[in-house]
């Protein structure tokens, strides 16, 4: 989880950087259209494309689709590190769920670690509405629907995560697909295809053979852990994008930023501490 945490950001500054030629809604369906093709020989040669077949992978597809969709979205408007900072009451959100819909026990000790980690991230991008307007609830939104992925997948994933990547990547696509159809009727622009060429498909590989990596990590995470254990380290994800944002697109840390980065790498270690004494 921790190195899933740290990586993703790259997946988020591959997906900015892309936001600048192509829709947000045709990043997402590259995403997961390219994986479920990577994926479709593995499973008929394994014959399980059926056998790996759950009920709990459409909402999967569903939630990771939406939660891409409106990250992707945020991106055009928003810093990268803004972006991820705002994303950052995901684990809180998880916890939540983990509580009310796997009944699993919360301690205070996870409590105070999640709410510790939002703070940092809040002390480090310190965003407000004022600056941002609606693209600020773009990454929430995104929160809302990932932290319901990984609910869902600590509750219901079995130990076939290839088969949940597939059939996960193919509700996505298919989803992803229908809204665009749909929104070229209505020239939603968020949702229009456009020309791509040589080397954006290059980096769209890039982005769906790391993408597809390390959700499998989280899975196996998700196997191996309560999902609210592992909320804290998603907190990482904060440092790797501070430090994206400074080498590609020049944003460069100041000093609350280092204290928030602090606060945030103090909060996850107490978590995990705490979690492996009690």
């Amino acid at each position: 989880m921790a190195t899933a945490a740290l990586c993703l950001p790259i997946c988020d500054a591959i997906a900015k950087w892309l936001s600048l030629s192509l829709s947000p809604a045709q990043i997402a369906l590259f995403r997961f259209g390219i994986q479920t093709l990577i994926l479709i020989p593995f499973m008929v040669r394994t014959k399980r494309v059926f056998k790996s077949f759950q009920v709990a992978y459409i909402f999967m597809g569903a939630s990771l689709a939406l939660a891409l969709l409106t990250l992707f979205w945020g991106l055009l408007y928003l810093p990268l590190a803004n972006n991820i900072a705002l994303f950052f009451i995901e684990p809180l959100i998880l916890i939540l769920l983990s509580s009310f819909f796997l009944k699993e026990k919360i301690t205070k000790e996870q409590y105070i670690g999640v709410v510790g980690g939002l703070f940092g991230a809040l002390i480090v991008l310190r965003p407000n509405f004022m600056d941002y307007g609606f693209a600020a609830i773009l990454p929430m939104l995104a929160a809302f629907f990932y932290a319901s992925y990984l609910a869902i997948t600590r509750a219901k994933v079995k130990k076939d995560v290839v088969g949940l990547q597939f059939w996960v990547g193919f509700f996505a696509t298919t989803l992803i697909g229908a809204s665009m159809l749909l929104g070229s009727f209505a020239n939603v622009k968020i949702l229009e295809f456009r020309e791509v060429n040589l080397t954006l498909f290059f980096w769209i590989i890039i982005l769906v053979l790391l993408s597809f990596a390390l959700h499998i990590l989280i899975a196996l995470a998700m196997q191996r852990s309560k999902a609210s254990s592992l909320a804290s380290l998603q907190y990482l994800e904060l440092i790797s994008a501070t430090i994206l944002g400074w080498l590609i697109f020049k944003d460069i840390p100041d000093f609350l930023t280092i204290v928030g980065a602090l606060i945030i790498v103090i909060f996850g270690i107490y978590t995990i501490k705490t979690n492996r004494a009690i």
